[in-house]
């Protein structure tokens, strides 16, 4: 089906199906941009500080997590069971979700390319951490499980503790991918220059590839001129 257009003496022809092709071209284009869908986008950036609250909620969590396995540290006898409490996980995983939370909240008061940037890199920094103790946490809670008691009433009420600690661990630290993950592929505005995670990246990246000496080797006359000034005296004496 067709639709003819009459303007100014001209007539087009403009074919129903190339409209809507284009308008499914134009969608598939805005999609395949790397960013995230628009609803998801929309959504995270109206809640950017009830999502860093949440961050910060749940390093906190892990905080006390910690805590508490410091009195088990005490009654356990194989203290392989708290193999992530030993390398310290519950503490500086704690840390950088309050560091991220805090960064997003205090981005959502005042935006500017620093802080945007250094969200973007701190949520990056969650993500890589909290996908780290996934897999820290299943491999603690395996050892718990494949544990043998040798004080079946103590050894089994431990094992019930620690295992429930563990899994609320894994519970929060999932969580903790899924807000930081998604606020990694936001995408800011500030004053009129967008800033992702891409540019963040190649920014950094800019910034570290740059020859510190690079400001000595471009200067050759700077050397010309000491060379000169040891040489005046030289030629200068009788």
């Amino acid at each position: 089906m067709r639709d003819v257009i009459g303007t100014g003496g001209f007539v087009e022809g403009i074919s129903t199906n190339e409209i809507q092709s284009t308008q499914v071209g134009q969608a598939d284009a805005s999609d395949s941009d790397g960013h995230l869908p628009s609803k998801l986008h929309n959504f995270l950036k109206k809640n950017l500080q009830s999502l860093g609250a949440a961050q910060i909620m749940i390093g906190l969590k892990c905080f006390l997590a910690g805590i508490i396995e410091i009195f088990f540290y005490w009654y356990i006898k194989d203290r392989s069971l708290l193999f992530c409490f030993y390398i310290g996980y519950p503490f500086w995983a704690g840390a950088s979700f309050i560091m991220s939370g805090s960064l997003t909240i205090s981005c959502t008061k005042k935006q500017t390319k620093f802080l945007t940037g250094a969200t973007i890199g701190a949520n990056i920094i969650s993500t890589l951490l909290s996908s780290t103790g996934v897999v820290l946490l299943s491999v603690n809670l395996v050892d718990v499980f494949l544990s043998e008691c040798s004080e079946l009433r103590e050894c089994s009420l431990i094992k019930t503790f620690v295992s429930v600690i563990v899994i609320f661990q894994m519970i929060v630290t999932c969580v903790q991918i899924f807000i930081s993950f998604s606020l990694c592929g936001l995408t800011y505005t500030v004053h009129g220059n967008e800033i992702s995670w891409v540019s963040a990246l190649s920014c950094l990246i800019r910034s570290h590839s740059k020859d510190p000496y690079q400001d000595l080797l471009t200067q050759p006359e700077i050397y010309e001129d000491l060379v000169m000034q040891d040489i005046d005296p030289v030629h200068s004496d009788p």
